[in-house]
């Protein structure tokens, strides 16, 4: 990844109010590079490809084959969203968090924290998306986490996955 792309996710990042988790996808997009530069090149999945050199465009096609391989692979999920906020896609890489919720779910705090650097960098709407995403959590795990001080993304989500929710349910909304 280029100085300027990192430079423009961190730049966005604190754009919309969340450099602390641009930060993160950064460090997320520099474990995935890590990874496939310490693929080696004798690997099938260099075969095909202009050269060795790791790129994003090969990081994206690395960590997606990864991820279609091994669904608990924490850090292709995680490069995978950082890549889909560095390049503006519509939901952010809010839709491969599931997997994530299901096994820990403090982390509906990373999908709310998605769906408003999206909200605030293109102006779409993702809570039919966030409440998907937030169904993944066991819901007596979110409850529990609902009754702690700072259990504010929970107690969002829990009113995301409300039957008839309205939109723009987030933390503090």
């Amino acid at each position: 990844m280029s100085r300027n792309e990192v430079d423009a996710l961190r730049r966005s990042g604190y754009d919309t109010g969340h450099p602390e988790f641009a930060e993160r996808m950064v460090r997320a997009l520099n474990d995935g590079l890590r990874v496939l530069e310490a693929l080696p090149r004798d690997d099938v999945f260099w075969h095909g490809w202009a050269n060795d050199h790791a790129t994003i465009h090969k990081l994206d096609a690395f960590t997606a084959e990864r991820l279609k391989r091994d669904p608990s692979d924490r850090t292709a999920r995680w490069t995978l969203v950082a890549l889909a906020l560095a390049r503006g896609a519509n939901d952010g890489g809010l839709s491969l968090l599931g997997p994530d919720i299901a096994a820990d779910p403090t982390v509906v705090a990373d999908a709310f924290v998605i769906a408003d650097w999206v909200g605030k960098e293109i102006g779409l709407d993702l809570t039919p998306e966030l409440s998907e995403v937030c169904a993944w959590a066991d819901r007596d795990a979110l409850e529990a986490l609902a009754r702690e001080e700072a259990g504010e993304a929970a107690r969002a989500a829990l009113r995301v996955l409300e039957p008839g929710a309205p939109h723009n349910e987030g933390p503090g909304r």
